[in-house]
């Protein structure tokens, strides 16, 4: 069938005739930018499957990355000291005797005559003694330090180690003394000795269990000695101060005990 146009039919009020143009005759903006609209809606869901394929294919063909592992940087720090300890020896020592006793004749002794039986009153006198000695480190005793821990380790013997012993000879010390204590018993002549032995072997191991638990209600005791310190600065240059004295290599962990 051929284009052209649309025979006019006359309208009633005996207008003239205008003839329609066929659909795709139609021309003009509105055409044209619709027609780019309809191609372009046709185009989009196209193009984006196709950029979709290419992005799969890409990522497929990718190379991921490798996973990472690794450790931190290594360090060494190393503090040197030094142990020290003392020691405080005790000697204890002691005596006893009898003073003002008053004897006369008892009763009801058993073991011995009637003639030896005795009552006897008096004064038991004990002495005790204790004698000390207290053992310090010397610096001498830690060889390779240098002079800064030299001193340090003397301020430690000196002004530390030195005052913990001599709570030790305090304590010790409380065992020193004279005591009397009064008697009065009826016993055998010949047992008289043995009695009053007793009484003071009794007080005597009182007296020195009593010091001896002081003494180790003090311990343990150590103490360590930082042997990280720098020396002095030599001085400005020219001076006859020289260099600090290098750093023991290895002077670990020493403990003496005197």
């Amino acid at each position: 069938m051929g284009r052209g146009t649309i025979t006019g039919v006359p309208l009633l009020d005996g207008a003239p005739v205008q003839a329609m143009p066929l659909e795709d005759e139609q021309s003009g903006p509105l055409g044209e930018e619709l027609i780019e609209e309809q191609e372009q809606a046709a185009q989009e869901p196209e193009e984006e499957k196709v950029a979709a394929e290419q992005e799969e294919v890409s990522n497929q063909s990718l190379t991921p990355v490798s996973d990472v592992s690794g450790e931190g940087e290594k360090s060494q720090e190393t503090a040197y000291s030094v142990t020290l300890r003392g020691r405080t020896d005790a000697s204890f020592s002691s005596s006893f005797s009898t003073e003002d006793v008053v004897t006369t004749r008892g009763t009801g002794c058993n073991g011995c005559a009637a003639g030896d039986c005795v009552h006897a009153r008096g004064t038991l006198v004990s002495t005790y003694t204790v004698s000390t000695t207290v053992t310090l480190p010397s610096v001498n005793d830690f060889p390779n330090l240098r002079p800064c821990q030299r001193q340090r380790v003397q301020d430690g013997i000196t002004n530390v180690l030195a005052p913990h012993e001599q709570q030790h000879v305090s304590a010790f010390n409380t065992y020193d003394g004279t005591t009397r204590r009064p008697f009065d018993m009826t016993i055998c002549r010949g047992a008289f000795d043995a009695a009053i032995r007793r009484m003071f072997n009794a007080e005597d191991t009182a007296r020195r269990a009593a010091a001896r638990a002081l003494s180790n209600a003090l311990d343990p005791f150590q103490f360590d000695v930082d042997l990280n310190c720098e020396e002095p600065d030599a001085g400005p240059p020219g001076s006859d101060a020289g260099p600090p004295a290098p750093r023991a290599s290895t002077p670990g962990d020493e403990e003496v005990e005197a």
